[in-house]
């Protein structure tokens, strides 16, 4: 075992030293060129964050890996999260002790070995039509016990004019850029030797010869391909179902797909240094605002919905969030809103209220597919290694999971536009815009004014060896 771990730790170093790799439009192409015929341990569908988790743990672990994604690497509910990297209050309220416990030490990792995971103070509002003051004050009590926090609670007043709320807690989470967490790991990934090609969709699946045969298409420039694995793991987010039905023939039991809805307001007139959580007084619904720079995000709203294409954002949800957050951002007006977007996150449970179906993740192994709903963006490493595990079990492989997923690639200072495009292979304006760089939701003109920037470098790297 000990030999074993010093033989990471060296790749690890080998790693750290392997400068500018090239991970781009033309590494795509070649990876495509020889894809057909090919033979994986394992396919893994979807890039978003709990697929590109497993492929790091897998790949690390030695195993052949193919990372696919019919769309961008986290492209789906991975970039359309809250942002947050946190233990979830609200989760201890509702008795979910080891999950929380669980989260706040995921999220205390990711604060140390990552430069994208910051901490942040949020201040909880307490009036007579949200929480008790007790109640909040034993919540944080136990959540900064169980995060390593041994700061007691503070009732506060006067610091801030919260006008019409009694008071306010302060504690401390984390805030991160949720779609550059999943190219960290993606990128790690490949550096480990997993095969990892975005806009590449899964069509068809077979048996043949103890091994399923997957038929792909690639959505960004068309062309048919083919490759086979021993066991394919389903990452696909909401699509999961369909996945799952494409493959075993039936529908997944007790899966719930759930909308969050977030605005991107302009944070000019935000008068608070401190992101905020609340309760509605529409509907009692928990809501925040944080400060993300230039712009602050508000949500979020939390209801079921039928399809995974149910992305748009209603009307009727934008009006539900801005009248929520003029309690305490009383001038916000609809021109402050810059924009606004949706996650739709897939859970495993039975219940009619999203709210209180299982925020912990779940999976589920039908043949030799590998099905993992329901993960937080906080506690992806735990559910990578689980789904390792349950990959290593189809092989008959021992899967080492000690310190496992790591984050290997760091963005190193420069251009961030050309590292997009040349090194976090970033084939579109949007995948640089809302995937790469966060102007879409960090900006007030949402990138807007780099978009000419953007196309000159994708075009430079097209061309290379076209001529």
């Amino acid at each position: 075992m000990k030999s074993k771990k010093k033989e990471f730790k060296n790749l690890i170093i080998c790693v750290y030293n392997s400068d500018n790799m090239e991970f781009s439009y033309q590494t795509r192409k070649k990876d495509l060129q020889t894809l057909n015929g090919r033979y994986f341990d394992v396919i893994i569908v979807g890039g978003g964050i709990a697929g590109a988790g497993v492929a790091s743990v897998l790949s690390a672990n030695g195993l052949s890996v193919l990372l696919m994604d019919k769309g961008d690497f986290g492209s789906g509910t991975s970039s359309n999260s809250s942002k947050l990297i946190h233990g979830g209050i609200r989760y201890l309220g509702q008795g979910h002790v080891l999950l929380t416990r669980e989260l706040l030490r995921e999220r205390n990792y990711l604060m140390k070995n990552t430069d994208i995971v910051k901490g942040t103070d949020f201040d909880i509002l307490i009036d007579e039509k949200s929480w008790k003051r007790s109640t909040i004050y034993l919540g944080l009590f136990l959540y900064n016990m169980m995060g390593h926090d041994y700061h007691l609670p503070k009732f506060k007043r006067g610091k801030y004019n919260y006008k019409g709320f009694k008071g306010y807690f302060t504690y401390m989470d984390a805030v991160t850029d949720d779609a550059l967490l999943v190219l960290y790991n993606v990128i790690t990934a490949k550096m480990l030797g997993a095969v990892a090609i975005n806009y590449l969709e899964a069509k068809s699946f077979t048996e043949e010869n103890g091994m399923v045969k997957i038929d792909m298409v690639d959505t960004l420039e068309g062309g048919n391909f083919s490759a086979r694995a021993k066991v394919i793991v389903n990452a696909t987010g909401p699509w999961i179902g369909e996945l799952f039905s494409n493959y075993i023939g039936k529908k997944m039991e007790n899966f719930k797909l759930s909308k969050g809805v977030h605005l991107i307001l302009k944070a000019d007139k935000f008068p608070y240094k401190n992101a905020i959580a609340f309760k509605s007084d529409i509907d009692g619904r928990q809501m925040f605002i944080i400060p993300r720079g230039d712009t602050v995000i508000a949500g979020t709203t939390d209801d079921f919905v039928t399809t995974p294409e149910e992305w748009s954002v209603k009307e009727s949800e934008k009006q539900y969030i801005l009248e929520s957050v003029r309690r305490v951002f009383n001038n916000i007006s609809e021109e402050d809103v810059v924009g606004s977007y949706s996650g739709i996150r897939p859970l495993y449970g039975k219940g009619d209220d999203p709210g209180r179906v299982t925020r912990d993740f779940h999976i589920e192994v039908s043949g030799k597919m590998v099905s993992v709903m329901g993960v937080k963006i906080t506690n992806y490493r735990n559910a990578s290694r689980k789904v390792a595990k349950q990959v290593g079990g189809l092989l008959g492989k021992r899967i080492s999971t000690n310190e496992l997923p790591q984050i290997l690639y760091k963005r190193e200072n420069g251009n961030d536009i050309e590292t997009a495009v040349r090194n976090e292979c970033a084939l579109t304006v949007e995948d640089v815009i809302r995937r790469r760089v966060g102007y879409f939701y960090f900006k007030v003109d949402q990138g807007n004014s780099k978009i000419k920037e953007i196309e000159e470098a994708i075009g430079k790297i097209k061309s290379i060896n076209n001529h």
